[in-house]
C-alpha cells in the first residue's frame, strides 16, 4: 500500500468513526468536497495544505505518513521488549498502557 493509498483509507476510518459525512467533514477541515472524495479514493496526490488541515483535524498521526518507517522500527522494538513478559505482565503492561492512553486522550478513551 503506498502512501497515498494509505492517507486516504485513515482519512475515511476517521471520519466514518466520528459518524461525519463527506460534506461534514469538507466544511469542518476548511478543504472542499471534492478534495475529500478525491482523497478517499485515493485519486489525485493531495496538496501539502489539505494533508495538513486534515491531520490537525482528525488528530491522525502525521509521522504514519511522512517517516512510517519510523513507526515500524517503534513496534518492532515494542514487540521485541514483549516478547520476554509472562502473560501476566502482558495484562499488567496492557492495563498501564490503555491508562495512559485515556490519560493523554480523554476525548477518544478507549
Amino acid at each position: 500500500m503506498d502512501r497515498k493509498e494509505k492517507f486516504g483509507i485513515a482519512v475515511k476510518t476517521e471520519r466514518l468513526k466520528r459518524n461525519m459525512t463527506q460534506t461534514e467533514l469538507s466544511q469542518k477541515a476548511g478543504v472542499s468536497l471534492r478534495t475529500i472524495t478525491d482523497v478517499e479514493k485515493c485519486r489525485g496526490n493531495p496538496r501539502y495544505d489539505t494533508m495538513y488541515q486534515l491531520i490537525r483535524y482528525l488528530d491522525l498521526p502525521a509521522t504514519e505518513f511522512f517517516y512510517p518507517e519510523h513507526d515500524r522500527h517503534l513496534i518492532n522494538v515494542i514487540a521485541e521488549e514483549l516478547s520476554y513478559y509472562s502473560p501476566e505482565d502482558l495484562q499488567i503492561a496492557f492495563s498501564v498502557l490503555k491508562g495512559l492512553y485515556n490519560g493523554l486522550h480523554p476525548e477518544k478513551e478507549k
